[in-house]
């Protein structure tokens, strides 16, 4: 269980979040979405330790934090590359000497606007996936992977969680460092720093490829028999041979809209029951169970219909999310309260979030504290 919800819960909240963030460049609806997803990832951070779960979940929110600020870095340069790169629009600032090469010419109102909206998706996008990380975890995503794709599951959790390792090993040596009264003044004094880190490094990836060749990865899978390969080849190519026909009549105009998304969804439906097929040769053991409660059916399926409207609406009525400051469009944005709303749904989990539990030391001691009780026929008398 990641933060008191089941993991299909939470990758069902991320696909909503990222097709939001994804689909639309309103920046209304894009700063909603920014709101929910900095309150839900706060509210990870603050949770009490209960049975070690949210200790863990404390600290991934800690390991991304600096993520997030590179993120916002990346959201300032953005606005300023746009806003000196792109010089369209009536409404003009400033005006810097067209002698100047590239960044030369008026810096405009609409310039920066368009900067912000693509920094601010860019920063959304970055914090809902901040936000999955602290709650799920790199050792849960790869529980979920099929056995099909159990190998590219296993890189894929080494390098989702690289990233916060490196950070953890960074900080430990840098008050390390600073315990011994080890100052930086300058480049040449990093060096130190990065040989220690790449030591850490490789010595984590020699434990990684013994605890992975212990437990048995990459060990012999079941043989499939002649009827199953046949299966598994013919379903492969078939549904790869759909997906290319419907991307070609979505893509041409070949035939009506909806024959072209069918095409594309018979694809996928025969790709997915040959994979099942060819995943079933894969034997995996699963020594604990997640449950799947009340909340977890109302938080799945408030972000299941918040997902399909925002891609019926990308889809079928792309203006509604439809934003470009430039002429001869608007520089104020549309709103529709009732899609804004929807954005504002991501905030769903933590409205259902279950309080922390008491810790157990905090019970024991709580429990000690209390004044005996008398059960002695002396003490009763």
């Amino acid at each position: 269980m990641s933060a008191g919800y089941h993991p299909i819960t939470w990758i069902l909240w991320l696909a909503c979040g990222a097709s939001i963030a994804l689909l639309t460049r309103n920046p209304l609806y894009l700063l909603i979405l920014l709101l929910a997803g900095v309150f839900v990832y706060a509210t990870l951070a603050r949770r009490q330790p209960a049975h070690g779960i949210a200790t863990v979940t404390r600290s991934r929110t800690g390991v991304w934090a600096p993520v997030i600020k590179l993120a916002l870095a990346l959201w300032i340069f953005t606005i300023l590359y746009n806003a000196l790169t792109v010089h369209l629009g009536k409404y003009v600032l400033f005006t810097l000497p067209r002698a100047w090469p590239m960044i030369g010419g008026p810096i405009t109102l609409e310039a920066m606007a368009y900067g912000f909206v693509v920094g601010l998706g860019f920063v959304a996008l970055i914090l809902v996936f901040s936000a999955f990380n602290s709650a799920v975890g790199p050792h849960t995503l790869l529980r979920l992977v099929p056995g099909f794709a159990h190998q590219a599951g296993v890189a894929l959790t080494i390098a989702i969680s690289f990233i916060p390792q490196t950070l953890i090993a960074w900080q430990d040596i840098r008050e390390a460092q600073r315990l011994r009264g080890y100052k930086v003044r300058g480049l040449r004094d990093l060096q130190p720093l990065f040989v220690a880190l790449l030591g850490i490094g490789l010595d984590r990836a020699i434990q990684l490829a013994e605890s992975m060749e212990t437990r048995g990865f990459g060990g012999q899978d079941v043989r499939a028999e002649g009827r199953d390969r046949w299966l598994v080849g013919a379903g492969s190519v078939v549904g790869l041979m759909l997906l290319l026909a419907g991307l070609i009549s979505r893509s041409f105009g070949l035939g009506s809209d909806w024959l072209g998304l069918a095409v594309l969804a018979l694809g996928m439906v025969v790709l997915v029951l040959a994979f099942r097929r060819q995943g079933g040769r894969h034997e995996r053991s699963a020594y604990r169970r997640w449950l799947w409660r009340r909340r977890d059916t109302w938080v799945a399926g408030i972000m299941a219909f918040t997902f399909v409207i925002f891609v019926a609406l990308s889809l079928f009525a792309p203006r509604q999310l439809f934003y470009y400051p430039y002429p001869p469009y608007s520089l104020l944005p549309d709103f529709n309260p009732l899609y804004g709303l929807l954005a504002a749904l991501l905030l769903t989990p933590v409205l259902f979030m279950p309080a922390p539990a008491r810790p157990a030391v905090e019970t024991q001691t709580l429990a000690a504290s209390l004044p005996a009780t008398a059960n002695t026929p002396a003490q009763r008398s």
